[in-house]
Parts: structure tokens; sequence; C-alpha cells
């Protein structure tokens, strides 16, 4: 069938068919062809069908059955839209608001039909042009519009206006709906206003206002009053008030308050974060709940449990804000037209009767009383022009402080008045009147300069104030000076306390009467280890008193709390003290009370005596150091003394029972020779005991040499055996890496048999002994004989027992003399004290550790040999005291002080063969040598001679030239040595009593030489 059978004669474009369509078909020839088509001849029903032709094709065009019903469905839909259209169009038409759309330029996009005759415009004609373009409104109303259409704009929010315009010579009030239009891409392109007309609502609430000003028929004492209770008969709330702005316009003043239907009194309140805030000045404020949220910090909501709130501002008639009227309600708020209507309509009787009053209150000030004060003021007082600042009049007052008259005032500039040093200057003086000038009182202190030159101190107010209905600038000075110097001088004061306290050694610490800390100063932070903003206001209890402590405190605070008295306040008191890390130290305490009006506090001066205390444990360890050495010096004297003493006795003795047994050997009695040896060892056992006191006194001094004390320990231990019965246990604990000490070996083998045989007493036959040998680092010690300090490494040597331990009382005595805790007969009590004099001739000490019923551990200390020293000079071992001796030759200068010694010297001399000269001293021993012309073979010099000692003497003699050998013989002295003799040129040296054998063999040596 041919399609243009089922064709319209003319298409929808006025091009006939068959011409239309033989051109879509010689297109197709040339490119393949898509287009729309419409179908429905013979009155059938137009379809509308896309046709699609290639070329090359012989069947005709080809319709896509596919696609009719498609197309058909898409242009219904657009009769649709276009039915919706029209809607949308009649309802613009017809509807009482005011419709229209501009875009982000002002530009009319539409306008209907009310708007065009509201303005008596034709069809269109607003759409492209803008509000100025049109002409319809004054330039001010053209901003105000523009300006809320672009708030609009940049919100992408719905805003409501009231927007005022002025249509055939009357002014209109539109309530306006304007809100955004966006694109497909979500952006704002236009503003949508819909305004309806609320003119004559306006005009019944301004006649409702009128209706207000005669409220309840009120007087002007009570007016505020009835407002407050009928606004919250009116709005049922809980709160109502009216409020007038103070001062700087911060604060407001309640002028009347009305709870529940009571009145209440009034009081004063910073507007800073109260809703209040956003109503003084500004506009309507309505919040219908959650006002305790917003408004955290007003303390009056909070209370009363208000949670919606509104407020209208006041306003005077030239618009300055006086102050607000505003309702508060526990359970919220609703309907916020009504409100505000309501609200409105109050706040015109209110502002009129607070301006009243301003004006009343201004008129009674400027008027009835300005001349008064004015002239009797003590102050000086000025009064300035408010817009040049000139000096217009000022009070006698003023005139004689400054030193000016009036007249001369007049003409005078403020900047006259100034110190003329900044900030004291007229430019000063100028911004001052300027913030004046600008509202609030201004406050200040200022330098000035009088008439005669001289410089003083005022306090200076100025406000702005109306006087007999002019504005002026009023100024009140009142002269500071002595005050100003007064406080110059408190704050010298201070600052010297300030840098006392600042600088003191000692801990300064203030406490409020709650126990909570209110001054730290360095000295505090130093020695506590906090600084003084982490204390501030802390509890001093919990951070600076040991925990055993703090209950005495708390109740001492409470006690001085109940009574007003304290145990330790006005003394100086030792307390225990915590630092920051929790260590304790001592500390000496005075606490002093600082009373003022706003309460007692307490002052605190703490002094750290950790270092005290030690110095004074130091000092009593050495005070008793001190007396111990004092003690031991005096027996060690007094031994050594009787030392002296004893072997020039024993000298005697000792030697005359050597003779007597040479003589007898030859007898037939052999009781005789018995009889002498039992009395030559009674003289050993003698001489013995007078070599431990002078090994005590330390006038008996050993041959020390490098020591290994491990294999002598161990030798000594052979030999214990056979002094200490088998039921009693030995043990070693002996390291073998313990390093060489200096010592005599004869001597450490005394101090182990001593000790080992005490223990042995002690323990009675049965138990145990351990003598250990180890290498120590010792801690700061005392030790037991000398109570001297020692700490360091040192070698130990200890003998440990396991008997009854030593009883207390008897610790400070065990190292003396003589003392012995044994039964008599049993010890001389001259074993310990024979191990404290070798320990300290070697510099060495000794620790005693014991309880009684567990042992005793006695330790003996020495220093580590940390040098090679080489040994003393042996001499070979003298033979037996009856031993056949040839005849000596010689002549023997014998010195000794000691008669009987002298006689027993000279008596063996004689039985040997030699000839002796006898002197008794040195003095007498030079002027012998003197005569006899140096003719002697040898010397022999007592040590310790009156007026010249043997060495002495010996010096004396070498510096004389002589060459003869010497000997020198002594009882006692503390400082002499074989090696110092020798290093004296002497040739040895013998100890009383002398040892015969040993004599003879020195002798014999010399003699032949």
């Amino acid at each position: 069938m041919d399609p243009l059978a089922l064709s319209p004669s003319v298409q929808p474009d006025g091009t006939p068919s068959a011409e239309a369509w033989a051109q879509r078909v010689a297109a197709a020839a040339r490119l393949p062809q898509a287009f729309e088509w419409r179908f429905g001849a013979d009155g059938r029903k137009p379809v509308r069908a896309l046709v699609q032709l290639e070329p090359g094709g012989t069947a005709g065009p080809q319709v896509l059955q596919g696609r009719l019903q498609d197309l058909g469905d898409l242009f219904r839909a657009e009769a649709a839209w276009r039915e919706s259209e029209t809607r949308l169009t009649q309802i613009l038409a017809n509807t009482t608001a005011v419709v229209y759309v501009k875009d982000r330029d002002g530009h009319y996009l539409l306008a209907n039909r009310r708007f065009e005759r509201l303005f008596d415009l034709p069809a269109g004609h607003p759409v492209g042009k803008t509000d100025a373009e049109l002409g319809l409104f004054d330039a001010d109303t053209v901003r105000v519009l523009r300006r809320n259409d672009a708030r609009v704009l940049e919100q992408s929010a719905a805003i409501e206006y009231e927007e005022t315009i002025t249509v055939a010579g009357c002014a209109r009030t539109y309530l306006s709906i304007k809100f955004p239009l966006f694109n497909t891409e979500g952006e704002a392109y236009a503003v949508c206003g819909i305004s309806t007309d609320i003119t004559e609502r306006k005009r019944t609430e301004t006649a409702l206002s009128n209706v207000a000003l005669g409220v309840s028929g009120t007087s002007s004492d009570d007016v505020f009053e009835a407002i407050a209770y009928y606004l919250t008969r009116s709005l049922e709330v809980d709160f109502a008030f009216i409020g007038e702005l103070k001062g700087d316009g911060r604060r407001l003043q309640t002028l009347a308050i009305c709870h529940q239907g009571e009145m209440g009194e009034n009081f004063e309140y910073d507007l800073e974060g109260t809703p209040c805030q956003a109503v003084v000045g500004r506009d309507f404020c309505f919040i219908p709940q959650g006002l305790r949220q917003r408004y955290p910090g007003d303390n009056m909501l909070h209370a009363f449990g208000f949670d919606g709130y509104a407020g209208y501002p006041l306003f005077d008639s030239a618009g300055r804000a006086l102050g607000l009227i505003a309702v508060v309600n526990r359970g919220g708020l609703a309907q916020p037209e009504l409100v505000e209507s309501i609200l409105r309509i109050f706040s015109v009787r209110a502002a009129a009767e607070i301006e009243r009053m301003q004006i009343d209150q201004a008129l009674r000030q400027s008027e009835a009383s300005y001349r008064g004060i004015f002239e009797a003021a003590e102050d000086a007082v000025f009064i300035h022009d408010i817009d040049s600042g000139r000096i217009v009049d000022v009070n006698p007052r003023a005139c004689e402080i400054y030193g000016y008259s009036h007249a001369e005032m007049l003409n005078i500039d403020p900047g006259a008045l100034s110190a003329g040093v900044p900030p004291y200057t007229g430019a000063e003086a100028r911004q001052w009147l300027a913030r004046a000038r600008a509202g609030g009182t201004q406050r200040f202190e200022w330098h000035r300069r009088n008439q005669d030159g001289s410089l003083h101190w005022d306090e200076v107010c100025l406000k702005r104030v109306t006087i007999a209905g002019v504005e002026r600038i009023l100024a009140s000075t009142r002269e500071i000076t002595e005050r100003k110097a007064r406080e110059q001088a408190l704050r010298s004061s201070e600052n010297r306390l300030r840098a006392t306290i600042e600088t003191a050694l000692d801990c300064i610490i203030g406490m409020d009467a709650r126990g909570r800390i209110t001054e730290f100063n360095p000295a505090a932070e130093e020695c506590f280890g906090y600084r003084c903003d982490e204390v501030l206001g802390q509890p001093l209890a919990e951070l600076m008193i040991p925990p055993r402590d703090r209950e005495a405190h708390r109740s001492g605070l409470a006690r001085y709390r109940r009574e007003g008295c304290g145990p330790f306040l006005g003394q100086r008191v030792e307390v225990n003290a915590m630092r920051a890390d929790g260590s304790e130290f001592p500390a000496e305490l005075a606490i002093t009370v600082a009373r003022s009006e706003t309460g007692d506090s307490f002052i605190g001066y703490l002094r750290d005596i950790t270092r005290t205390k030690e110095a004074e444990a130091a000092r009593a360890q050495l005070e008793a150091q001190l007396r111990q050495a004092q003690k031991m010096e005096a027996i060690g004297h007094l031994s050594g003394g009787v030392a002296h003493d004893f072997n020039n006795i024993l000298t005697g003795i000792m030697g005359y029972v050597s003779l007597a047994e040479e003589y007898c050997e030859g007898l037939a009695d052999p009781r005789l020779g018995q009889y002498l040896a039992r009395a030559r060892q009674s003289g050993e056992r003698a001489r013995d005991l007078i070599r431990q006191l002078l090994t005590f006194s330390r006038g008996q001094r050993g041959e020390p040499r490098p020591l290994d004390l491990g294999p002598l320990t161990r030798e000594t231990l052979r030999l214990l055996r056979s002094v200490v019965p088998s039921s009693i246990e030995f043990g070693l604990d002996l390291d073998g890496r313990v390093p060489p000490v200096m010592l005599d070996p004869v001597q450490v083998e005394q101090m182990l048999m001593n000790l080992c045989i005490n223990a042995r007493d002690a323990m009675q036959g049965t138990g145990r002994i351990v003598i250990g040998l180890h290498r120590v680092i010792l801690p700061r010690a005392v030790c037991s004989s000398c109570r001297q300090s020692l700490e360091g490494e040192l070698v130990e040597l200890s003998v440990t027992d396991t008997g009854p331990g030593i009883a207390p009382e008897h610790l400070e005595r065990i190292f003396e003399p003589f003392f012995t805790t044994k039964e008599t007969g049993a010890g001389s009590g001259m074993g310990l004290a024979t191990i404290h004099g070798i320990l300290h001739e070697s510099g060495a000490h000794v620790l005693v550790e014991t309880e009684p019923g567990l042992g005793t551990r006695f330790r003996l200390l020495f220093p580590p040999l940390t040098g090679a020293v080489g040994s003393a000079d042996a001499y070979p071992e003298p033979g037996p005291a009856g031993a056949v001796r040839r005849r000596l030759n010689g002549h023997i200068l014998v010195v000794d002080d000691d008669p009987a010694a002298g006689d027993f010297m000279q008596d063996l001399f004689d039985s040997w063969g030699l000839q002796v000269t006898r002197a008794g001293n040195g003095r007498a021993a030079l002027d012998g040598f003197a005569r006899q012309g140096g003719g002697f073979d040898v010397v022999l010099l007592d040590q310790t001679m009156p007026g010249m000692s043997g060495l002495e003497t010996a010096r004396c003699l070498r510096a004389a030239g002589a060459s003869v050998p010497i000997l020198l013989y002594t009882g006692y002295s503390a400082d002499i040595t074989e090696d110092s003799v020798r290093q004296a040129g002497l040739q040895g040296l013998l100890r009383k009593p002398v040892d015969i054998p040993l004599l003879y063999q020195r002798l014999n040596d010399l003699l032949a030489s």
C-alpha cells in the first residue's frame, strides 16, 4: 500500500504530502534517512511513527511497527504536560497572591497576572526586566528586595520576609515566602516569591498596641508590674519580666517580675550567655524548647527548669535600645506569631514608660541637683562640649586644685592639663573624650600638670550627660597622688616580699583553712619535685605528707577550725615529708597563721634536714670514734709505759737467769738447773705478755710482706687441730681469687689462733668453726674496734662460730687489754687487744656480727695489695740459751738510763770478756765518747731515755765523725723499726728483754768485722 494513501494532504510544517515525501525519498537515495511521519487519512486518528529509508531499496519505505506505540506514549506525555502547564497558568492567573520568579541577576523570568494588575502593567511586560528597570519602587525598597533575594540564593533555603512597598501612593506590607529554584545540576538559578498582602493585619496590630497604651488604667508607678502580670495571663506562661539596659549595655536591670501570678524582687544580671543577649537592640527572639541546652551557663534557667523563651526588644523614640520584654515557660512555647504580637503590643507601653522614666531621671539629675552638686563638689568637675571637647564650665574646686582662674580654665586646651608624656598627652585626652562621646562611662587614671608645673595623679570619670537639654561630657577628677604613692610602696613591698619568697632557700608553702595549697615557692618545687601550677589548689596532705601521717594532719586542721588553735603553731618541729617520687625525707617545719577578712590561711616554712641528720649521725660517729681512739690511745700509752719498765725489769731477771744457767751447767745437783729453767720459762711468758701489750699499743711492729692468705689459712688450720678438740668441727670457705695483702704472716697466724681459741672456749668444746676468705665490696660500715668508717673493695678473713654470742653490754669493751669474760686464770684478756693492734697497724679493720644464742662472726678486713713491697731482712735464728760461747774481745759503750738493766748488761759483757763503759743518758755518752777519743769498738744505745733518745744520740755520734758500729735496743717504741734503724746508719735493733743468743751473735759479727 502506498504510504501516501494514509498520510494527510499537508504536513505540520505546511509542505504538501506528496512533495514532502518525494523530498524524503530523494534524500534517502543519497543517505539513509530517519524521520517522523504522521499517518491518519480517511478520518482516522493520526498516529505518529518513525520512518527509516535506506538508499537502493526497491520495496519502498518501511514503517517500524515496534516504535509506533513508543512514540505515541511520548507524545501523549507531552500532551499531558501541556495540559498541566495550562492548569498552572490558570492558577497563577487567578490566585490572590503575587507570584514571581527572578534570575540571579534580578531579571524577572515570570510574573503572574496578580503582579501585573497590582502595578497596572501589560501582560508579559515584567519579564526580562529588573525592579530598578521597571521603576515601580524607590531606591531603598529596591535595595531591600535585592538583599532579601540574595540571602535566599546564598542560603539555598526558603525564607519568610515582611516587605513594605508603595502601591498607588500607599504603603502596603506583604508577607513574602521566597525559595530557590534549582536546575537539573542542582544549582540555584532563580528565586521564586509568593507574597501575600498583610496590610490589614498590621493595621489591626497597631490598633491593639494603641489599646495597650492604657493597659489596666494603671499609674506610672505600677505599670511595669501590670504588664508583667497580664503577660503571664495572656500567654499562659510561668514567668514574665521587663528589663532595662544599664551601664555599658552589658547588664540588664529588671523593672518588674511576675512568676506564676506573684510579683518577685527585681535584680540585675549580665546579658552575656543568656537568651536576652539575642534580643536587646536586635529583634524578636522565639525559642519554643531546648532553652537550657542552648544556654548551659544561665543558672536561672536551670534553677527554675525553664524550657521555652520569647523576647521582644524595647527602643525609645530615637531608636536607641532600652531593654526588652520577655516571657519564659517551663513547658515550652507555641504560636510564635501570637506571642510576637502580644509582646509587641505590650512593648509599646513598656518602652514609653522606660523612656519617660529616663527623661524624668535625667531632668532631675541635670536640673534639680546639677548646680548644687557642681558648686559644692570636693572633686574637680569639668563640663566639655560634646563635639569639640572644649571646656565650657568648671567648678570652683577645679580652679583651686589646678591653679587656674575660671576664665583661664574656659580658654585652656585639655592637653595643657596633661603631664605631656605618653600615655598622658593631649592626644590621649582627646581619645578619652571621644570614647565618652560614643557612649558609656569612662574611668581611668591620669597624670596631670598644674599651673605651677607640679605633677599629680588623678582618678578621672567621663560620662555623656544631658544638661539643660544639651548633650555634654561631664568629667570629674579626684586627686590620688598619695594613694598612688602608697600603692607604689605596697607594690615595692610586695615585690620585695615576692623576691624574698622566690629566692628563699627554705620551702615556703601556703595553705588555706581547708588544706589546699595556695603558695609554692621555687625552693619547694626543687625540694618536692612538683611544679607550682601542678599543686596550686590541691590538698597538701595527698601530695606531701606520708600516708601514715595524713590523718593526724586532717585532725589538726579540723581542730584549728573548731578551736582556733593547733599543736604545732608557732613552734619548730621535725616531721617526715614525701617527695613527688614517693620518697620520704626528714624536715624541720614551722607554721604561722595569716589572718584576714576572707579567712585564715597557714604559711609553712619547711627545711630539708636530710644532710643535717646525716651530719649529726656522722658527728655522733666521729665522736664515738674519737672517744674510742682516745680510750685506746690512753690504754696504749699506759701499756707502752708498763711494757717499757717491765721489759727493763725482765731484761735483768731473764739475763741473770740465763747467766745462772750457764754457771750451773757443771754442778752435780740437777735440781738447780730445773729451777732456773722454770724461772726462765716464766720470764718468757711474761715477755710474750709484754709483747702482746706492745702489739696492742703499736709499740711492737711485725715484718709485713706480700702475702697470699689462702695457703697461710690452710696451714694455720693444721696447727689449730692440735689445740682444738675433735668435738669441734672445722670448715673452710676460701675464695681462690683473693688478691694478696701486706701483712706479717706470724701476726696473721696469731690473729687466727686467738679468734679460734676464743671460739673454742665460747662453745665449751662442742660446735662448728668456719674460716672464710673472700674478696668483698663493702657498703659504708663502722669498725667495731676504732669506730672509723670503711667501705669499698676489701679482702675479708672471717671466723664464725656457733657459740652463745657476745652480750651487747660487752661489745664496747672486748678490744680493751685484760678485759675478759672467762673465769679467773682461763685467759689474759689480751687476745682481741692484740688483734686490734695488728689490724690498725696494717690499716685494716674488724666488724663483729653477733646475736645472743646464734653465734659470732669476726670479719677481718684488709686493703688489697696494689704494689710490690720487699720483705724485711731476716736474721739467723739464735742458738739455745745455754750454748757454749767463745770469749769476745773489745771495748763496748753501754748507754741506758735504767740502773738494773745497765748492771745486767755490764755483768753479761764482763762474762763474755768485753771491756764495758757505762753512761746514764745520751749527753753523758757523747761526753764519754769525746773523752775516750772514740776508742770504742761497739756502742749499745737504749732508745727511750730522758733528754736525748737513742736515735738522736746515734745521729750526734755520726755527726761528730764516729764510725763505730752502733746497736739500738728498746723496751718500747711505737715508731722504731729495723728498716728505720738501718736507714739512720745503725747496725741493728734489739728488743727488751734482750734475746741473749741473738745479742751475742750480733756482737760477735760486729767485732769480727
